[in-house]
């Protein structure tokens, strides 16, 4: 946090350890107060198209607003502590932790009556390009966290009582055009902003702890040497960070979770049979995020140089995939069951997900755990299925064989907070092909 803490005399421009902390014991991170995500493209991506495959149109301003207050939250504390910095400063600041956070770089052309923001990369539009760009044809512009990010910092540097500045965007490159543009407009409208989830929320909140030894301990301790490696990355002079094979970015919890819990809602209120199809989509959303990103650490380079080898077999394996997905602040995970090849029972008393679903809705009967069940199933996935002997990168065509032949894989949701219990618990199982 040295850079945030040194304020406007120096440009947040430095690793993500000048921006990053750990929530202990319960294997989260935060930037300034609010919880954040280290994911990847991949995930990012698949859960904005399913989000959008639900709700068409709609879902545009579900995103926007999810984002605008997830920025606010990240933003208003930060320029508060500034009382006497110019409008300027407080969107230079915005522009840096923007970029600092991989998200893109942004330039911004405003007064209090509106103007522009200018990115000729952004994680999503840019991420999409590099994924699909010559494959699938778009027309959507796709840069719904920016758009909402832009709309916060301007509001936020030029306070009105009248309204607040909201963001168009009009170009993406994500379908062909050279640079993303948002154009910000004054509406008269009042912004609406939900309870947010912050650090002192979730240390606040009491949970069971069991002691940390054997392979618990071992996974806390591959947590923390691979944190120390996330915070020396730096984003490249485009403002993202590449790294293990994808595009990484710090996602802020309450955006993610607001998109998509706004969008299960929804379908619940509207279409109830469709909600175990949009689950299912999150659900490989999570998975095909966390297979990709998990797989690219642990056969890295810098994974060895940090923690050694990869492990002889499953179980140490296991216990390196829970020690990357705490230092990437997926929670404090463990495993009490693990057969190799049929049986994981993936455990943590608190993660994100639930944390932030308790904060903003409450208890609930109904299985919320979807980002934890689809890791799950990444993990039981690098575990069975992925020789990490070889040389061959994890990619695209890795992920596109599990559903080839082989094993699959069933999760269940067996354990939440929401509803009384003392962890959050998911397990995996083996499921037979029968022909």
């Amino acid at each position: 946090m040295t850079a945030l803490r040194q304020g406007l005399r120096g440009r947040v421009e430095g690793p993500l350890d000048d921006l990053l902390g750990p929530i202990e014991p319960h294997c989260l991170l935060h930037v300034a107060d609010q919880l954040v995500i280290a994911h990847s493209h991949h995930f990012a991506l698949f859960l904005e198209q399913t989000i959008f495959d639900a709700l068409g149109g709609e879902s545009r301003g579900v995103r926007r607003q999810a984002a605008f207050e997830a920025a606010h939250a990240l933003l208003g504390p930060l320029y508060a502590e500034r009382h006497g910095a110019s409008p300027r400063e407080k969107l230079e600041l915005a522009a840096d932790l923007f970029a600092a956070m991989g998200q893109g770089r942004l330039q911004f052309e405003l007064s209090a009556e509106g103007g522009a923001v200018h990115a000729a990369s952004l994680f999503h539009g840019t991420s999409f390009l590099a994924k699909y760009g010559g494959r699938i044809q778009n027309r959507m512009v796709m840069d719904a966290f920016a758009s909402g990010y832009c709309a916060a910092a301007g509001s936020l540097a030029f306070p009105s009582d009248w309204g607040r500045l909201d963001a168009d965007e009009v170009t993406c490159v994500a379908r062909g055009d050279a640079v993303c543009t948002f154009l910000l407009t004054r509406r008269s409208e009042r912004p609406r902003f939900g309870e947010a989830l912050t650090r002192k929320v979730v240390e606040s909140t009491r949970v069971s702890w069991a002691f940390e030894g054997g392979a618990a301990a071992r996974a806390r301790r591959t947590g923390i040497a691979m944190l120390e490696e996330l915070g020396a990355l730096r984003a490249d002079e485009r403002g993202l960070i590449s790294a293990y094979g994808v595009n990484l970015a710090l996602l802020p919890v309450g955006y993610v979770h607001q998109k998509t819990f706004d969008t299960v809602h929804l379908i619940e209120r509207r279409s109830p049979e469709l909600v175990p199809v949009f689950e299912a989509l999150v659900r490989e959303a999570a998975q095909t995020g966390a297979f990709h990103l998990l797989g690219g650490m642990l056969a890295s380079a810098s994974f060895e140089a940090a923690c050694g080898p990869v492990g002889r077999d499953q179980h140490e394996r296991l216990e390196q995939l829970l020690g990357l997905a705490r230092a990437l602040g997926w929670g404090a995970l463990s495993a009490p069951e693990f057969q190799p090849g049929r049986v994981l029972v993936l455990r943590a008393p608190m993660t994100h997900e639930s944390a932030y679903y308790a904060m903003k809705h409450g208890p609930t009967a109904r299985g919320r755990l979807l980002f934890q069940q689809g890791t799950a199933v990444a993990i039981m996935q690098l575990l069975h299925r992925v020789d990490f002997g070889t040389d061959r990168p994890i990619d695209a065509e890795t992920y596109g064989a599990l559903f080839k032949l082989g094993t699959r894989f069933r999760v269940q949701e067996t354990k939440s907070p929401l509803r009384g219990d003392e962890a959050c618990e998911v397990r995996v199982e083996a499921v037979e092909d029968r022909w």
